[in-house]
């Protein structure tokens, strides 16, 4: 007989836990589940414990594999699974003694395809003491009972509100999440499986009480604890970047693109509240060079969109310049490191060159194809408008005029953004990021032709520069697939 619940928990070195979250699984008032302990490589003595519980205990079934993160753990339970919900819990975790009756409650009110389970967050010492009990902002104060796929659309921004699709502890229906797979590779696949699913989702429903908490070992640095909190990833950037691409797309899917300014502010609040702190977390053993590259790189086209689309540009050029310049100032940094923001700040800085050369160094610094965004842009300025030794008017009315043709394509005014970025070609200057502007503008409008002969003679004057290379892979892509459409029409007629 399928079982209502299946509770899948990874397991690497949880010796110290194990029990206790096995333990109040066991103390659940209804018997209609099945665990899945699933031995992760450990090394610690979890593999006998897991072996110890399936013998007494039918419920439970334990798997020995090969070491392949908490994810791998995740992906080899959805497979061996058979519950009508799934649940993915840690094994440093713990279940209230009422979590599954309130889970069976909803299930037996409407086959929901998603139960959300409202968790307490509690920091701890090693032993799992808890030291500061509920640190979560996160509350839900009423009933969630939704029906019907457009409302869980209209929803979903609630559900991120709450923090309700942002892990993985949430009583699934096993016949939508066992078409997909979480990532492996990364620490935040749980909140990529969330948005994956979610088109699929029709119902959704949380009870207003807290029925599992979750442990953060606030005492601790170590890599084996805290899977995320708190701790460096290198492609961490790129991650939330990719997370709101797909809310975008998904939003806009679901016609109320209204969101998407909701979203883009988030992911500007994340990068000056999270991210950039990231970088000083206690396992980044990046170089303060390697991490002011790190931080010069990440702004891209979706920070400056997300910039844009919450009108912090200005801001958010200089969040990131003042982060650069922290690092600068707390580490020794090579009068030879080549950065083209440090090398505009050193320039402000130097009492021993000309203003001419002063304003010939920021010149090469803003203009520099390694610094897209323009990194710096706010502070000189500033700077500019209290000393006019180093102001340089048309340095100033170039990039204006190009961050304004960029913020109106990325705010869909294509046509608008093509008269704009035009007016950069009659300017002194001249820089690949133009071609790739004029390219994007003419692609939005359709002008495929018009986009590649941009790109082409934008690798004749700069070669070998990554985004027009790009963009060219791009417009040739397109253009294949017209023929092919066009070849298919012309064949069925």
């Amino acid at each position: 007989m399928q079982p209502l619940l299946s509770i899948v928990i990874p397991i690497y070195n949880n010796e110290m836990t194990l029990r206790k979250m096995v333990d109040s699984i066991l103390m659940q008032k209804i018997d209609d589940w099945e665990l899945l302990l699933i031995n992760d490589g450990s090394t610690d003595s979890c593999a006998k414990i897991i072996d110890d519980y399936a013998k007494v205990d039918n419920r439970i079934q334990a798997f020995h594999k090969e070491n392949g993160g908490t994810y791998s753990g995740f992906n080899f339970g959805l497979e061996k699974a058979s519950g009508k919900y799934l649940i993915f819990a840690g094994a440093d975790d713990t279940f209230e003694p009422t979590a599954f009756d309130i889970i069976k409650i909803q299930a037996d009110e409407y086959e929901y395809d998603i139960i959300f389970i409202h968790c307490s967050v509690h920091g701890c010492d090693n032993e799992q003491n808890i030291i500061e009990p509920n640190i979560s902002p996160y509350t839900v104060t009423f009933p969630i009972k939704i029906i019907g796929k457009q409302n869980v659309e209209k929803n979903w921004i609630e559900f991120m509100n709450l923090n309700l699709v942002s892990g993985p502890t949430n009583a699934y229906k096993s016949s939508i999440i066992k078409k997909y797979k979480f990532r492996e590779n990364t620490h935040m696949a749980d909140q990529f499986m969330n948005m994956l699913i979610a088109d699929d989702l029709t119902s959704a429903s949380c009870y207003p009480k807290s029925i599992y908490n979750s442990f953060i070992y606030t005492l601790i640095q170590n890599e084996n604890v805290n899977i995320g909190l708190g701790k460096f990833h290198a492609n961490d950037f790129e991650l939330f970047n990719e997370q709101y691409v797909i809310l975008k797309n998904l939003f806009v899917k679901w016609n109320i693109s209204e969101i998407v300014p909701i979203i883009a502010t988030s992911i500007i609040d994340n990068l000056q509240n999270l991210q950039l702190k990231i970088i000083y977390a206690f396992n980044n053993k990046n170089t303060p060079t390697q991490n002011i590259d790190l931080i010069t790189g990440y702004y891209n086209d979706i920070i400056f969109e997300c910039a844009t689309i919450s009108n912090q540009v200005a801001n958010v050029d200089n969040v990131i310049f003042n982060e650069i310049i922290a690092i600068m100032q707390n580490n020794e940094i090579s009068s030879n490191f080549d950065n083209p923001v440090v090398k505009m700040f050193t320039a402000l800085n130097n009492t021993t060159i000309s203003f001419d050369e002063i304003k010939s160094e920021i010149t090469h610094s803003l203009l520099d194809y390694r610094n897209p965004y323009r990194i710096g842009f706010e502070t000189y300025k500033t700077l500019s408008a209290k000393h006019t030794q180093i102001a340089n008017a048309d340095l100033i009315a170039y990039l204006e005029t190009e961050r304004t043709a960029r913020q109106l394509l990325f705010t869909g005014n294509f046509e608008q953004a093509l008269n704009k970025v035009i007016e950069l070609f009659n300017s002194p200057y001249s820089t690949p990021e133009q071609y790739v502007t004029l390219a994007l503008c003419g692609y939005n409008l359709g002008l495929l032709e018009d986009a590649k002969n941009a790109v082409e003679t934008g690798l004749t004057n700069f070669p070998n520069y990554g985004r027009l290379e790009n963009l060219l892979d791009v417009i040739n892509a397109e253009n294949v697939e017209n023929i092919e459409k066009s070849q298919q029409t012309t064949v069925g007629s």
